[in-house]
């Protein structure tokens, strides 16, 4: 059986996806502001929901493009939110929902694919009130 490269298992990316009652615009701007080019979070969606709540996604990129580990993306967005000016902490307390969604395509090689997150990681995610999630995609996606 032949497995070309859209078959394997592999790590994309890690989102930090933020939900409040207040709009979110200020702390993607803080986050990512998209005039600078050595900035290396990106924000991929920030808007107002049904319901009248407001969400945002961010995604972190190091100089090579995606990291390669869930760990090194996830530290790279918790820089980011520890980075924060004090002025936007109530807003970032303000978040109803705060999680790390790290995303993987699934696949038919290898038999298994490990990443692990350190605990001085779950810990700075755990002092800032962020849940993990991770999510599979299929071949066909």
């Amino acid at each position: 059986m032949y497995i070309d490269d859209e078959s394997r298992v592999h790590y994309i990316n890690t989102d930090l996806m933020l939900t409040a009652p207040v709009d979110l615009a200020p702390l993607a701007q803080a986050m990512a502001p998209g005039d600078l080019p050595d900035i290396s979070i990106s924000c991929l969606h920030d808007s107002q929901a049904d319901g009248g709540l407001y969400h945002s996604v961010f995604e972190a990129f190091g100089a090579q493009g995606s990291y390669s580990t869930p760990d090194a993306s996830i530290k790279a967005l918790l820089d980011a939110v520890e980075q924060l000016p004090q002025a936007l902490q109530p807003l970032w307390q303000a978040c109803t929902k705060k999680t790390l969604d790290i995303g993987y395509n699934s696949g038919v090689t290898p038999g298994c694919v490990s990443h692990p997150i350190p605990t001085d990681t779950l810990l700075r995610m755990q002092s800032l009130g962020i849940d993990l999630r991770i999510t599979l995609y299929s071949l066909e996606e």
